[in-house]
């Protein structure tokens, strides 16, 4: 898969009344498979940096946007405006199960990128835990290589 793209992601997390955000600009591929986009990256373990899981973005047509993230994490987020799924939760040290209520889905997405935006709550065991905001960014990457100047002269 090839990653020719720029991913910009910004996640919010209210939990309460304590924000924290974290922010990442990362290499990513982005196509079109079968009606619905995938935007596909790597992201690294920052304890053992060698270590690094696949994360999928799937938007579907009907602006249905689901998170798949590989690893020991393993789990699948789906995203649907005005609707709550449940999320099963892995982890090293067992599996939550996650209630997934969202309130909006902004999907401003073309062939050469664009944005997407989500707000969504997250429950346990129907108690309100975080809300949350993702906002996903994604471009082209320019080429690093500069053209040689071909008017210099050799000697």
């Amino acid at each position: 898969m090839e990653e020719n793209y720029i991913l910009s992601v910004c996640g919010r997390q209210n939990v309460e009344g304590s924000t924290d955000k974290i922010e990442l600009e990362t290499s990513a591929s982005y196509v079109m498979r079968n009606g619905s986009r995938y935007i596909s990256y790597k992201e690294y373990n920052p304890d053992y940096p060698r270590q690094h899981y696949r994360t999928t973005i799937k938007i579907n047509p009907d602006n249905i946007v689901t998170v798949i993230k590989g690893g020991e994490e393993n789990h699948q987020l789906v995203l649907e405006q005005g609707e709550r799924h449940k999320c099963e939760y892995n982890t090293p040290f067992g599996s939550l199960s996650l209630g997934i209520y969202t309130e909006t889905v902004d999907i401003n997405l073309g062939d050469n990128g664009g944005e997407l935006r989500v707000k969504y709550s997250i429950d346990v065991e129907s108690e309100l835990a975080s809300l949350n905001e993702l906002t996903l960014k994604i471009k082209e990457a320019k080429s690093n290589v500069h053209s040689i100047n071909n008017s210099q002269q050799s000697e």
